[in-house]
């Protein structure tokens, strides 16, 4: 029988996360609904490596084993390995509820228009009570700001490879999953946000969000999507910098300012 989700796990060096996220998926009653693939990005670690070689050994979860070039190419190589028409993405160091699956699939089957399917998340782990992130539905202009929806998404095959999947820049490893919704969000295909709670995102020191946080990072990947999207963000300059005012987001609206003078400058009459 050909699964309908598949579950994609890119695996850094995460062999000790990892169990809780087969569990969270295997807690799903119908094992035939969904398939398993775990990709390896080039782990080192003894205990991700002989983790994986039982997983393998076992052969409930497909695992891929690739040369370290990112989450967002393990990624697309998962799904190019994938068999169901919808995916799920999940990281190796979190947990999804099992309603997720049934959510997506629900949603996506009634509406062909719909690519992405996303709840809001659970916080657990390190500092989880000071780090959160509020999920809404989405907005152009709100996505533009900045990223609020986290790639534990269900999303439509077909989406995913109308528009390439995600882009394995070095520049935007960490935020890839917001690159490509606003990649989404300029398509024919629309998303779907389900105001529960779906997934159980783990806050911990040392992750790559964590690590793509210091500020030389955030501004060389702001450059990277601000100029891969540039037409986008002149386009709605004027929206984004009224609700960035409303929010008081100033330190982001200076830096579009500053952004749009430099590599946009007005000409000279």
């Amino acid at each position: 029988m050909t699964p309908i989700v598949s579950i994609i796990i890119p695996c850094y060096n995460s062999g000790e996360y990892l169990p809780d996220a087969l569990s969270s998926v295997r807690q799903y009653p119908d094992k035939r609904v969904y398939e398993i693939i775990v990709v390896d990005d080039g782990s080192k670690d003894p205990l991700t490596l002989q983790l994986l070689k039982e997983l393998k050994k076992e052969g409930e979860v497909q695992v891929i084993h690739q040369e370290n070039q990112g989450p967002a190419a393990a990624r697309n190589t998962g799904v190019r390995a994938s068999k169901g028409k919808y995916l799920l993405l999940l990281d190796a160091d979190n947990r999804i509820r099992p309603a997720y699956i049934d959510r997506g699939i629900k949603i996506m089957d009634a509406n062909p228009r719909v690519g992405v399917v996303y709840g809001t998340p659970f916080f657990f782990g390190e500092a989880a009570k000071k780090r959160r992130y509020k999920v809404k539905p989405f907005d152009m202009q709100l996505i533009l700001m900045h990223n609020y929806i986290d790639n534990c998404a269900v999303v439509r095959k077909q989406t995913w490879e109308e528009l390439g999947g995600q882009d394995e820049h070095k520049a935007v490893m960490g935020y890839e999953d917001w690159e490509f919704w606003i990649r989404v969000g300029t398509s024919k295909y629309t998303f779907h946000f389900v105001d529960e709670v779906l997934y159980e995102y783990r806050i911990r020191a040392g992750s790559l969000i964590t690590e793509s946080n210091h500020a030389d990072k955030q501004l060389a990947m702001k450059q990277y999507i601000f100029s891969k999207h540039q037409d986008l963000f002149i386009q709605h300059h004027e929206e984004v910098s009224r609700k960035y005012r409303y929010h008081q987001k100033a330190p982001f609206e200076a830096f579009l300012k500053q952004y749009l003078r430099r590599f946009f400058p007005k000409k000279k009459k």
